[in-house]
């Protein structure tokens, strides 16, 4: 089994898992922010700081 459909499978796994939970994530990755809720009330949250792009300049 190739990487990619690796991925996808635990992907999908994952996804399984936390609906069977009661659980959800929300993503917010232009602020940097994501978390993992229970019936609406986070339980964890994290947050990062977003990459900034740079572009290379040839010079």
């Amino acid at each position: 089994m190739s990487s990619p459909s690796c991925a996808a499978l635990l992907v999908i796994a994952a996804c399984v898992v936390l609906q069977a939970l009661g659980l959800s994530l929300h993503l917010h990755p232009d602020n940097g922010h994501a978390c993992l809720q229970q019936h609406r009330q986070e339980l964890v949250c994290l947050a990062w700081v977003p990459a900034v792009e740079t572009g290379s300049h040839a010079g």
